[in-house]
């Protein structure tokens, strides 16, 4: 009989990292028997991962299966559910997450009272990786938290999925807050597209370009509790510029395309361009990011012309980089940046003009 629940870890040379994931599953996997079977995809890892899923292996059966290369990260991910699951459903884990007692168990009930549903929203809470850098942890570890993906903690069912996008602070891009009818995947998965990991939404993103074909307009279930803990560190950070000026806008336009109302997406928009003038900034200095080797200012100012966050961002970097750098992006840019840097230099001037006369007067008083 095939379980109910696959959960599937798919991980690449962070042995120490999965020790504390699969620390965390073990005892509730081996408490339901057969309804959940736990999956460790490994990449071709380097390390001693091996050796961690055998011991962990002695404490509940753990299915491991490890690629004779390194596939990618993407490839790896989508073969946990397309090849090596078993399950009605599916949990895809990285590596990095945890998850709190008694969180699988309130998932296979969710599934089992609510089976007309495609979709169960696993809420999570935000931590830091600083908290576990470089010591063994355990999801007690973690029993407060000041900040959760979604803020409404009730358990609860939606009317429509896309609700989840507007609700979850990273827009349902989290792979671990997901879990769904492995059906669905398997029907929308051969029209992704292939290619290098960030190179399109596709191979950011794969499962929500997923969703975004199969749960428009569906209901949802809603887990309120944050069962998850986001306490980890990205193995894509160099992809991170790319993901803020491209791929995350690239997936809102897709969410749209499918029929997700546009006020689901907007707050999301803003947030990702307000943070846009950093990786702005480190371009128009003459860094090469990584995935960015023919992205366009003006064809990004363009797409976002409606959005003052974008124009923000945009004098905040110009006025911060050299002008000849801006230049080199775009003449108008560096005309237009002119009076902001005058402006910055005024304002600089002033400022160290007050904390010198500030000075002289503490000494005059003295």
């Amino acid at each position: 009989m095939a379980p109910i629940l696959s959960i599937c870890i798919f991980t690449y040379n962070r042995a120490h990292l999965l020790e504390s994931a699969l620390g965390s599953l073990v005892a509730q996997v081996k408490a339901l028997g057969d309804e959940v079977e736990l999956i460790v995809s490994d990449n071709c890892s380097l390390d001693n991962t091996r050796e961690i899923v055998e011991q962990m292996s002695q404490r509940c059966p753990i299915r491991y299966h490890r690629n004779d290369e390194n596939i990618g990260a993407v490839r790896n991910a989508r073969q946990s559910v397309e090849k090596l699951a078993r399950g009605e459903f599916c949990w895809l884990l990285g590596d990095d997450e945890l998850v709190r007692k008694g969180a699988v168990g309130a998932i296979v009930r969710a599934l089992k009272t609510h089976p007309e549903l495609d979709f169960f929203y696993v809420n999570y809470s935000i931590d830091s990786f600083h908290r576990r850098e470089g010591i063994s942890v355990e999801a007690d570890d973690f029993q407060e938290w000041t900040r959760t993906g979604n803020q409404n903690l009730e358990e609860r069912t939606v009317n429509r999925w896309e609700q989840l996008i507007e609700e979850d602070f990273n827009g349902l891009t989290a792979i671990y807050c997901s879990v769904y009818r492995r059906l669905d995947w398997l029907r929308a998965a051969p029209g992704l597209a292939e290619g290098d990991l960030c190179s399109s939404v596709d191979q950011t993103y794969p499962h929500a370009a997923i969703f975004s074909q199969t749960m428009v307009g569906k209901p949802a279930w809603v887990s309120g509790y944050p069962w998850v803990i986001m306490c980890g560190k990205e193995s894509w950070s160099e992809f991170i510029p790319t993901v803020i000026l491209l791929r995350f806008h690239e997936l809102l336009d897709r969410y749209i395309d499918a029929g997700v109302h546009p006020r689901f997406v907007e707050g999301h928009r803003r947030r990702m361009l307000g943070y846009a003038s950093e990786p702005l900034r480190r371009l128009f200095t003459g860094e090469k990011l990584a995935g960015l080797e023919t992205f366009s200012v003006l064809t990004f100012a363009g797409n976002h012309w409606r959005y003052r966050e974008m124009w923000w961002a945009l004098r905040d970097a110009a006025t911060t980089a050299p002008l000849r750098h801006v230049a080199k992006c775009s003449l108008t840019l560096a005309a237009l940046a002119v009076p902001g840097k005058i402006l910055h230099r005024v304002g600089t001037a002033l400022a160290r003009l007050r904390g010198g006369r500030r000075r002289v007067t503490r000494t005059a008083h003295e």
